[in-house]
């Protein structure tokens, strides 16, 4: 009996000693879960800073690394400006579609179109009014020309459209009105006019964030008892404050203006000031007294680029320096004809039949804000003539091309000689400008 009683408290001492170690290790392997976990939790939490630092540190250097790619940015656009539209009345009828009653004069542009599409902002002087048919389609003196005419010259690639000339009221105060109207509706930017006196006399273009000012002006002639004319058309009371105009012959109190609209400009911080010139004598091939004034003038007070037309003839491209040294400014005293009929045919002079498109690229460096303008190049253009059925078929070519199967033989010969005289003109002030040859 004794002992099984000793067998059953043996057992029983196994059993006890085998629960009492199981729960020693339990408590170890708890223990060392417990301690494992913190020590990994620990690790998550540093890892997870670790990561949370270097994921701010690289959010910082993406920022900087922006930051400094924005001020090494480096931008450059391109400005083009072409001369005078001169609207003559053959030019016009030629264009006149009998099948749909209707204008249309892509063909007079076409072949120009691709220089013109390429610029970042082109501008054109527009030489006669859009009156409406109302008003009779004419030529010289007083011309009028239908509206389909904006919509080619759109298509061509023009952009910017003066309509400041010594034609502007040759169809009368209507007439003037509802050509800005026309133009504006048909998309342009106008220039050299304004709706109202409370508007800007000048306009400003953000291109690739380079902001440029660009103003137009014409001179004027003498109209009734001492007033402004054009072409010795009195201009109405009511639309002289809407025009930008001077007198070439008494110009110090319009320069003074001038000077108003600079300034206005410079606080609306252009990056670079264009003023487009209706100025100078017809068919002279060398600026007068009163361009060359104009030019330094404004070349003193920080305008970067002059482009002028009237003379219907081109003349000299001159890069002149402000009296301080400090600044210069590209001067191209006159585009010549765009397109006319005025040729050696109809009033016997070659030069009239020649014409500029000339380009300009203006460069900002975002980081230092420092703005370079380019030497101008050029494109000469001639304006060919073909007679069909009775019709004159005028359009503008380029003149550094005298082998294209739009030229026949004798046109060849006239569209070199065209060349020779541009080249002649236009750089005999300055050789730094050359001819632009690229497309």
């Amino acid at each position: 009996m004794k002992s099984k009683i000793k067998i059953i408290l043996k057992r029983f001492f196994v059993v006890i000693s085998i629960i009492f170690i199981g729960m020693i290790i339990y408590k170890y392997i708890d223990r060392n879960q417990n301690e494992n976990l913190a020590t990994y939790t620990e690790k998550s939490i540093n890892s997870n800073e670790n990561d949370d630092i270097e994921n701010i540190n690289d959010f910082k250097k993406e920022i900087m690394k922006n930051e400094d790619e924005e001020e090494e940015r480096v931008e450059s656009i391109e400005i083009m400006a072409i001369g005078d539209l001169l609207m003559h009345i053959d030019i016009v009828q030629a264009m006149y579609d009998w099948n749909n009653d209707t204008y249309n004069f892509d063909y007079n542009f076409e072949l120009i179109k691709e220089y013109l599409e390429k610029a970042d902002l082109t501008i054109a002087n527009l030489e006669t009014t859009l009156a409406g048919e109302e008003s009779g389609f004419t030529g010289y003196p007083c011309f009028n020309t239908p509206d389909e005419l904006a919509d080619s010259i759109k298509k061509a690639g023009v952009d910017i459209v003066s309509n400041i000339s010594n034609h502007s009221l040759d169809k009368g105060k209507d007439g003037f009105l509802r050509t800005r109207k026309v133009l504006k509706e048909k998309g342009f930017e106008v220039i050299g006019t304004r709706d109202r006196e409370d508007e800007s006399r000048y306009i400003i273009k953000d291109i690739k964030g380079i902001k440029v000012g660009i103003i137009a002006y014409s001179y004027t002639t003498d109209g009734y008892e001492g007033g402004r004319g054009l072409n010795g058309i009195p201009i109405p009371e009511e639309l002289n404050p809407l025009m930008n105009t001077f007198n070439p012959y008494d110009v110090d109190d319009d320069l003074l203006l001038m000077k108003e609209q600079i300034e206005k400009m410079r606080k609306e911080e252009v990056d670079a000031m264009v003023f487009y010139m209706h100025w100078g004598d017809e068919y002279q091939l060398e600026p007068n007294e009163s361009q060359i004034k104009i030019a330094n003038f404004l070349a003193n007070e920080g305008v970067d680029i002059i482009f002028g037309d009237h003379p219907h003839t081109i003349q000299p491209i001159d890069i002149i320096e402000s009296e301080d040294g400090k600044h210069s400014t590209a001067v191209i005293y006159s585009l010549g004809n765009f397109i006319s009929s005025q040729r050696t045919e109809s009033i016997g002079n070659p030069y009239t039949e020649d014409g500029l498109m000339v380009s300009v690229n203006i460069i900002k460096n975002f980081k230092t804000g420092e703005v370079v303008v380019g030497i101008p190049k050029y494109m000469p253009t001639w304006v060919k003539l073909n007679i069909i059925n009775g019709n004159y078929y005028y359009q503008v070519v380029p003149a550094i091309e005298n082998n294209t199967d739009y030229l026949d033989y004798y046109q060849s010969i006239r569209v070199d000689e065209s060349y020779d005289r541009t080249f002649g003109i236009v750089e005999s002030y300055n050789d730094s400008v050359d001819v632009w040859k690229e497309n």
